[in-house]
C-alpha cells in the first residue's frame, strides 16, 4: 500500500474517478424513471451530476485560459463541436414558431447535451493514469453485472422488483407497469427505461467485463468472471435485435485481437451458452431466431421502415441545422433510428459532428494500439473500441440518445477513449501538456503519468 500525501495528478484522478463513480451509480443502480420531481424530465440525478462535472471543468478552464501549455485532446474538441451543432439547432428552432411542449423539450435537450459534455470532459481530462481509469471501469463492470443479475431475476419472477426502490426527494416521472412480454416470455429491463435499452447497455459493458476477466490475473477467478456470466446470461433475455446485433459487433471487433487459443475458448463458450438457453428456456432460441427470419412481417421492423418517408419530409424542411434539438416528439413518431432522428433535429451538420465524434474516439484508440503501449493498455483500447462499436451499431435500431443509460455510458466511454489516448499513446515517462479539464490542476502545470500499476503490492 502507498502512503503519504497525494501528488497533484493523483488528486486529480481521485476526484475525477469519484465524481464519475457517483455518475455511474446514479445512472445504472437507480431506476431511470426516478427524477427530482420539481425538475421533471430534466431532473435525473445522473444528469445533474453530469452538469456538476461541466461546472467543475468550466471552473478549471476559467482559471487556466491564459496557460500557454493548454492542450485540448481531440475527443474533447470533437465533443465541443457536436455540442455547438446542438446549440445551432436550438437557435434555428427558436427562429420558427414553437409550441410550449416543443420549447420545453428543446430546453431539456440542451441540458442533456451539457451533461454529456461534462461527463466526457472529466473522463478525458481528469484521469491521470490507466490504473485510475481501470478502477473506474471495473466499477462500471460490477454495476453492469448487477444489472444483468437483476434482469435474470425479473425474467424468472415476472416482477419489476425496482418498484420497491424509494428514494426521498425522488419520484417516478412515469409509472412502472410491470415486466413487458414478447411471445410469452418476460422481457426484463432491470433499471433501464425499456428492454431494448437494457440489452444495449449490457452489450456495451460486455467487452469491458471480458477485458478485466482476462487481464486481472491477480484477482480471484470468480470475481473476474461473474460479471461476464451475468451480462452474457441477460443479453438474450432482453429479446432485442439491437442487443443481439451489438453482441455480434463486439465479437467481430474483439476476436481478431485474441490469440487462436482464446478464440477457440470463446467459440466453445458461445456454443455452451446456446445449449444452456435451449435447455433452460425452451422455445427462446426460436423466438430470437424469429426476430430476424420474420422481420418482413414484424410490426416493430415495419414501423421503422415505414418511418422513412415521414423522416425525409422533415429533413427536407430544415436540412442544414434541423428543426431543433429534442423537438421531434415521440407523439409525432418513434423512428427507432438515432441517425434519422439526429438529422431531423440537428440537420446534416449535427449528424456529421456526431459521426466525427465516434471517428475521433476510434482514431485515438487506434493510435494507442499502433504505438504498442503496455499490453493491458492495448487490451483496454480494443475493449473500448468494441464497446463504442456496439453503442454506435445500436444507433441504427433505436433512438439511443433518448435513453439515459445508453447515452450516458456512450459519452463516458468516449471520454475514456480520450483518456487512454492521452496516457497510453505517450512513451513511458513522457510529459504531456496539461488540459484545463483537470479537476485539481488550477495551479502550475504538472506532468502526466502514462501508466500506473493497477494494484499496489
Amino acid at each position: 500500500m502507498t502512503s503519504g500525501p497525494l501528488r497533484r495528478g493523483d488528486a486529480a484522478s481521485v476526484h475525477g474517478v469519484s465524481l464519475l463513480t457517483t455518475f455511474l451509480v446514479l445512472l445504472l443502480v437507480l431506476p431511470a424513471r426516478l427524477v427530482v420531481a420539481p425538475l421533471g424530465g430534466a431532473g435525473s440525478p445522473a444528469q445533474l451530476v453530469g452538469l456538476v462535472c461541466l461546472l467543475a471543468a468550466a471552473f478549471v478552464g476559467l482559471n487556466r485560459w491564459r496557460d500557454a501549455a493548454y492542450r485540448a485532446g481531440p475527443v474533447a474538441v470533437a465533443m465541443l463541436g457536436f455540442v455547438l451543432t446542438i446549440f445551432a439547432s436550438y437557435l434555428a428552432a427558436n427562429l420558427r414558431p414553437l409550441d410550449g411542449v416543443e420549447l420545453l423539450a428543446a430546453d431539456r435537450g440542451i441540458l442533456q447535451a451539457l451533461s454529456w459534455l461534462g461527463v466526457l470532459l472529466v473522463a478525458s481530462g481528469s484521469i491521470q493514469s490507466v490504473g485510475h481509469l481501470e478502477r473506474l471501469l471495473r466499477r462500471l463492470v460490477v454495476a453492469g453485472g448487477g444489472l444483468g443479475l437483476l434482469g435474470v431475476l425479473q425474467f424468472v419472477t415476472h416482477k419489476p422488483l425496482v418498484d420497491y426502490i424509494v428514494i426521498p426527494g425522488l419520484s417516478l416521472n412515469s409509472a412502472i407497469l410491470g415486466v413487458p412480454s414478447r411471445n410469452g416470455y418476460a422481457r426484463p429491463a432491470a433499471t433501464s427505461v425499456h428492454p431494448i435499452e437494457f440489452g444495449v447497455v449490457l452489450t456495451i459493458v460486455l467487452p469491458m467485463a471480458l477485458h478485466f476477466a482476462l487481464c486481472d490475473a491477480h484477482r480471484p477467478a470468480w470475481r473476474r468472471w461473474w460479471p461476464v456470466v451475468a451480462v452474457a446470461a441477460a443479453i438474450p433475455l432482453a429479446i432485442s435485435r439491437s442487443a443481439l446485433l451489438g453482441t455480434v459487433v463486439v465479437l467481430l471487433v474483439l476476436l481478431p485481437t485474441w490469440s487462436r487459443r482464446r478464440r477457440r475458448a470463446c467459440y466453445a463458450a458461445v456454443l455452451l451458452a446456446v445449449a444452456l438457453v435451449y435447455a433452460l428456456v425452451p422455445g427462446l432460441l426460436g423466438t430470437l431466431q424469429g426476430l430476424f427470419t420474420g422481420i418482413s412481417s414484424d410490426d416493430s421492423a415495419l414501423s421503422r421502415t415505414n418511418s422513412y418517408t415521414l423522416a425525409f419530409s422533415f429533413i427536407a424542411r430544415s436540412p442544414m441545422f434541423g428543426r431543433g434539438v429534442s423537438t421531434f416528439l415521440p407523439s409525432y413518431r418513434i423512428l427507432d433510428n438515432q441517425f434519422l432522428l439526429t438529422v431531423i433535429e440537428t440537420g446534416v451538420v449535427g449528424v456529421t459532428a456526431l459521426v466525427l465524434l465516434f471517428v475521433t474516439a476510434g482514431y485515438c484508440l487506434r493510435a494507442v494500439v499502433r504505438l504498442r503501449s503496455a499490453i493491458t493498455t492495448v487490451s483496454l483500447a480494443h475493449s473500448l473500441t468494441a464497446a463504442l462499436a456496439a453503442a454506435l451499431s445500436s444507433f441504427f435500431f433505436f433512438d439511443a440518445l433518448s435513453f439515459p443509460q445508453v447515452s450516458g455510458l456512450t459519452f463516458l466511454l468516449i471520454g475514456a477513449a480520450g483518456a487512454v489516448h492521452r496516457q497510453g499513446a505517450a512513451p513511458a515517462g513522457a510529459q504531456l501538456s496539461p488540459t484545463w479539464f483537470d479537476l485539481d490542476r488550477v495551479g502550475a502545470g504538472a506532468s502526466f503519468r502514462p501508466e500506473e500499476p493497477t494494484t499496489s503490492r
